[in-house]
């Protein structure tokens, strides 16, 4: 698998409160992960990056070459929402502290998209490009119900209410989804730093530049450029990328 990741504090705040993970060579695929934590600056950051570790910690553990990727990620998340949900309780400074969450489980065939909030996911697989996760959020929702348009929603004040999160209930509700994974496809997940700024059109646009790179210099240029497209329109919150393209770097098998 080619795939690279960065995340940008942004041009506005003063902390990064997102992160990624990427393990590859688990015994039954690979897995990609960004959350976007929220609840004040050290609880943000406290939350994603406990979700974040969690997640793999549990994937690394639990996964096996018969297991069920599905319901080892729906696991890792309950898991994830159980610890941050108990530090919240337990520290009165991280008290609402949650966080948004996807992750990409990509074995031979098949991409498995779980996910918490509006962090993102988008493929590219053949000439079809879409964004593969529903926000959940206020926005998203009234969308959805016909009350807003999507140029609305992208000026809401209230666009960045999410209705879903990990860590903010005893219990969280991810989306779980399986889509085909063939050769030269695309996965992006990403933070709202980036979508809150740049279109689907040029996002597409940047994929479809991933998918014709050879190796992971290369790709990491595109989401350099990912990142740079959303700080020269402002970069008002941290911007999170990660990429993955279904093939090898030219040179290695």
């Amino acid at each position: 698998m080619l795939y690279a990741a960065k995340s940008h504090i942004g041009l506005v705040r003063t902390m990064n409160q997102d992160g990624f993970s990427v393990l590859p060579g688990l015994s039954a695929g690979e897995l990609f992960v960004v959350a976007d934590g929220m609840g004040g600056p050290q609880a943000g950051d406290v939350a994603s990056q406990l979700a974040i570790e969690r997640v793999g910690l549990y994937v690394r553990e639990h996964l096996r070459p018969d297991s069920d990727p599905g319901e080892i990620l729906l696991s890792a998340l309950a898991t994830a929402n159980a610890a941050i949900y108990q530090q919240a309780c337990e520290n009165i400074s991280y008290r609402g502290m949650g966080t948004t969450i996807v992750c990409a489980f990509a074995r031979p065939g098949v991409l498995y998209i779980a996910h918490v909030g509006d962090s993102r996911a988008y493929m590219l697989s053949g000439s079809e490009f879409s964004q593969v996760t529903d926000d959940h959020s206020l926005v998203a929702e009234l969308v959805r119900r016909g009350q807003l348009t999507q140029e609305e929603a992208k000026h809401h004040p209230q666009r960045n209410i999410v209705t879903r999160s990990l860590g903010t209930e005893p219990h969280s509700y991810p989306d779980l989804n399986l889509y085909p994974w063939h050769s030269d496809d695309v996965v992006l997940l990403c933070s709202d730093g980036l979508t809150n700024h740049v279109a689907d059109d040029e996002i597409r646009s940047f994929m479809e530049d991933a998918r014709v790179v050879a190796t992971v210099v290369d790709l990491e240029r595109v989401v350099d450029a990912m990142i740079q497209a959303a700080l020269a329109r402002g970069g008002t919150d941290n911007v999170t990328v990660l990429v993955a393209v279904n093939r090898e770097e030219a040179g290695n098998k």
